[in-house]
C-alpha cells in the first residue's frame, strides 16, 4: 500500500469520527433540577420555571376525613372538596406571574415570583420571593381582601434530600389579621423521576384548639408534568386559608383526608 493511499485513507477515518463527535459534542447536557416543581404541596418552592413556560395546576383536598367517611363513602371520596384551579407563566427569566382559585370560599390568589438565586448542582441552595393578594369571594366577612409576602429557601443534600422553609406574612386571613408563619418541607428523592415530599404548617396559638397542618404526598415528575397523590389534615390550599390555620372555621384535628394534584407544563414562548 503506497503513502498516499495511507495518508488518505487516515484522512477519511479521522473525517468521519470527528463527524460523528461534534453533533454529541453540540448537545449540552441535560441541566441539573433539584427535583421539586415551582411549588410542593402547598407552599411555593424557591424555583422559578425557564422562561416561556405556561403552567396549569388542578388541586384536589377532600374535606371529609378518612375515619369518619369509612368504606360506605369510600373513606372520603364521596365528599365535598376544596378544588384549585391555577395558571403561571414566566415571561422573564427567573420572575413568573400566578393565578389560582380554591372553591372553597371563592379565594382568589394573584402573584408574583422572583428567584434571588436558582440552585445548581455545584450550588444546591435557591431562593425566592413571592407577593401577591388573596380575595375571598364567597364568605361574608369584613374584609374580603389580603396582601401577602414570602420568602422561599431550600438547600438540596447528595441530590436526594431537599429541605426548605417559607416565612410567610399575610394581612389577612378568614378570621385573623397579620399573621406570620413559617411553613417547613421534607423532600426525599425515591428514584428517578418519584419524590416523597412532606409539609407543616405550624399551629395558630390565637386559636383556640388548633393543631399544626401536615400533608404527605408521593409524586411522580417527568418533563413539566407531575402528579402527586397527597394526604393531610387541611384541605386549604390558598396562602390565607393555610397561615393562619383558620380554614373551615379551624383546623382542630389531625384526621386524615385524601386528595391529588396534577401540575401540566408547556413550553410556548421564546427562551
Amino acid at each position: 500500500m503506497s503513502r498516499s493511499t495511507v495518508l488518505l485513507s487516515s484522512l477519511a477515518v479521522l473525517s468521519l469520527s470527528t463527524a460523528v463527535a461534534l453533533p454529541l459534542a453540540a448537545q449540552d447536557a441535560p441541566p441539573w433540577a433539584p427535583g421539586y416543581a415551582d411549588r410542593f404541596l402547598q407552599s411555593t418552592s424557591p424555583l422559578v420555571n425557564e422562561k416561556g413556560t405556561l403552567q396549569a395546576l388542578f388541586t384536589h383536598r377532600f374535606n371529609e376525613p378518612v375515619n369518619s367517611a369509612g368504606g360506605n363513602n369510600l373513606f372520603g371520596l364521596d365528599s365535598g372538596a376544596n378544588i384549585g384551579l391555577g395558571l403561571g407563566y414566566v415571561p422573564l427569566d427567573r420572575l413568573s406571574i400566578e393565578a389560582y382559585r380554591a372553591s372553597t370560599g371563592g379565594d382568589y390568589e394573584f402573584a408574583a415570583k422572583y428567584a434571588l438565586l436558582e440552585a445548581t448542582r455545584e450550588r444546591p441552595v435557591g431562593l425566592a420571593v413571592r407577593a401577591g393578594m388573596d380575595w375571598l369571594t364567597k364568605f361574608e366577612v369584613d374584609q374580603k381582601t389580603g396582601w401577602f409576602v414570602q420568602a422561599s429557601a431550600g438547600v438540596t443534600l447528595g441530590d436526594r434530600v431537599t429541605i426548605a422553609a417559607v416565612p410567610t406574612f399575610v394581612s389577612n386571613t378568614p378570621l385573623f389579621k397579620n399573621v406570620f408563619n413559617v411553613p417547613v418541607i421534607l423532600q426525599v428523592k425515591l428514584a428517578k423521576g418519584l419524590y416523597a415530599t412532606g409539609e407543616y404548617v405550624f399551629r395558630n396559638k390565637d386559636l383556640d384548639g388548633s393543631v399544626g397542618q401536615w400533608s404527605f404526598a408521593v409524586e411522580k415528575s417527568l418533563w413539566l408534568h407531575r402528579f402527586g397523590v397527597w394526604i393531610g389534615n387541611s384541605p386549604a390550599s390558598t396562602v390565607d386559608q393555610i397561615m393562619g390555620g383558620d380554614y373551615g372555621g379551624g383546623v382542630t384535628e389531625s384526621n386524615i383526608r385524601l386528595g391529588f394534584s396534577i401540575i401540566r407544563g408547556f413550553e410556548i414562548g421564546v427562551k
